[in-house]
């Protein structure tokens, strides 16, 4: 069994990594296959976008789409950099995101195209499947990527409940409360 750290970096590399991970209906195109190794390479590359556009350990990356390989790749690519994957329901009212977003005190978005026009002004955004300045690919910083060991408790993941009392309310997970879940499944 390989020991995990990181949250983020669950691929392990001990197996045949040209085996299909996962088979995506949720793109622009018809559906992709994707490797281990295409999604780790998408995983380091995210992690090193996000370096190079000046984020740092502890800041938090809102993740506002639909299931797709890019998003999978982002939240594994989030936590490898040391930062806090925020991801957001899409079905919530534009309110409700525009509050969880400044809430988390998100640095950057990364969304789907149709869910573009709900990130709020001012915040960097990365649009998946987009052909303009703020596409995924070119974001993407190909090349090797050490993932950051987590100190004990250090947030991997703020998840927001539905609000059905009030307002949502922001629930922090740590590398450590899941990573013994994955241990002992792998």
């Amino acid at each position: 069994m390989t020991a995990f750290f990181n949250l983020g970096d669950l691929i392990g590399r001990d197996r045949d990594l040209e085996k299909v991970a996962l088979i995506d209906l949720g793109g622009e195109d018809g559906p992709r296959s994707f490797t281990y190794a295409a999604m780790d390479e998408m995983a380091r590359g995210v992690a090193r976008g996000l370096l190079a556009r000046g984020l740092t350990r502890g800041d938090r990356v809102a993740i506002l789409s639909a299931n797709r390989a890019e998003y999978l790749a982002t939240v594994f690519g989030v936590m490898r950099a040391g930062m806090v994957a925020v991801p957001v329901n899409f079905k919530f009212p534009r309110e409700t995101i525009a509050f969880i977003i400044a809430d988390a005190d998100a640095k950057m978005v990364l969304c789907d195209p149709p869910r573009r026009a709900a990130c709020p002004e001012g915040l960097p955004v990365v649009q998946f499947g987009g052909s303009d300045v703020e596409a995924f690919e070119p974001f993407l910083n190909p090349g090797d990527f050490e993932s950051v060991i987590p100190r004990p408790r250090e947030p991997a993941m703020f998840l927001y409940t539905s609000g059905s009392t009030g307002v949502p309310k922001g629930v922090i997970l740590s590398h450590q409360s899941h990573l013994w879940v994955t241990e002992t499944r792998l």
